[in-house]
Order: C-alpha cells, then sequence, then structure tokens
C-alpha cells in the first residue's frame, strides 16, 4: 500500500512538473525537491528489488528492464542536479547561472518522461494482461490515439531537443497535466505492445 501511495504522489507531482507554465517558478522548485525525496522513498522501499540484483539469472526481459531502470535514474538524477544548479529560489547559492545547465535540465526532464513511460511498461505488464484481450485493445488503441494527440499538441519534440521550455500555454493546467499524462501512458502501452512481440519471437 505504501509503495503504491509514493507510486502514484510520484507521477502526480512528476505530471505538475511540466506545467510549469502554469506555475510560480518557487512551486516548480519545490515540487522538484519533493521529487527527490519521494524518490530516495521509492528506492527504500523497494530495497528488495535492489538487493535481488546479483541474484539468479537473467533473460532478454530482465537484463532490458535493468538498463531501463538504470538509465531511468541517471536521468533523473541528472535532471534533478541541472535543476538544483539552476535554482532561483530554494537553493539560490548553488545556481551557476549558466544556461547550458538550464538547457540539459529541460532536455533531460523530457527523457526522463520517456523512460518513465518504458519503466511503467515493463513493471505494469502483468497488470495489462489480468484485462481481456478484446477490452484491452481498445484501451490501447484510445490510449495511442489520446497519446499522440498531446504529442503534437504539446510539441512534444521540440521540447526534447531544447528548441523550447517546459510546456506550451494549451489551455490550463489541468488539460496540460491530462496531455503530458496521454503521453506517458501512450509510451507505456507501445513499451508493453514490443514487448510482447519481442518476447514471442524469442519464445
Amino acid at each position: 500500500m505504501k509503495k503504491m501511495i509514493v507510486d502514484i504522489l510520484l507521477l502526480i507531482l512528476m505530471l505538475i512538473e511540466y506545467s510549469k507554465t502554469y506555475l510560480p517558478s518557487e512551486i516548480h522548485e519545490i515540487i522538484g525537491i519533493a521529487l527527490i525525496i519521494l524518490v530516495v522513498i521509492h528506492l527504500i522501499l523497494n530495497k528488495n528489488y535492489l538487493k535481488s540484483i546479483n541474484n539468479g539469472k537473467y533473460n532478454s526481459r530482465r537484463k532490458a528492464l535493468l538498463i531501463v531502470n538504470i538509465v531511468f535514474f541517471i536521468s533523473f538524477g541528472l535532471t534533478c542536479l541541472f535543476g538544483i544548479l539552476s535554482s532561483h529560489y530554494i537553493l539560490p547559492f548553488l545556481n551557476i547561472e549558466n544556461l547550458t545547465i538550464i538547457s540539459y535540465h529541460k532536455i533531460l526532464a523530457y527523457i526522463t518522461l520517456i523512460l518513465l513511460g518504458i519503466h511503467l511498461g515493463f513493471n505494469l505488464d502483468k497488470m495489462f494482461k489480468k484485462i481481456g484481450n478484446k477490452t484491452m485493445h481498445l484501451i490501447e488503441l484510445a490510449i495511442i490515439i489520446l497519446g499522440a494527440y498531446s504529442f503534437i499538441q504539446v510539441d512534444f519534440y521540440n521540447h526534447l531537443t531544447g528548441n523550447l521550455g517546459f510546456s506550451l500555454a494549451t489551455g490550463n493546467v489541468f488539460i496540460n497535466i491530462l496531455e503530458y499524462l496521454c503521453i506517458i501512458l501512450m509510451i507505456t502501452v507501445l513499451t508493453r505492445l514490443i514487448l510482447s512481440i519481442i518476447l514471442k519471437k524469442v519464445n
């Protein structure tokens, strides 16, 4: 139960972070620090997984999951580091006033979002399988359509390449959060579908 609450809070706060256009910069920085604290708690709650890394055999899926988790953690860590080094309100004494650092912070934030979707695609695979095939296919199709629309709506590509800051004014903070949620879910679904195809070929 604790894990679920922490994970839900992590997702909600991360989605809010991509709504910087609608929020004061102070809130963006406070949420960023809260995310760091929650990730530490998340790792503590999942200490059994961390302990098991050196145990047992590694099939293709387990190797891929480990790589995704490591890259995800590094990307998130660098996003936070560059965010701290460009802080203006909470930790201004650490600000090094470097536009390149700010640009890296933004680009890595969007890379982290993609990796979050992939991470969820691996970890939610079992949950998806519990839903009936026909229902699941319809849900997946709807998520992909909404995700693709949101991807275009927020101009995700230009964010990812550093040509834009955090989010565009596409309505209000709630619409913005829903758009980024749809993008994450789309990546999650696509990851699950790709995994199922690859695993069928391997098996």
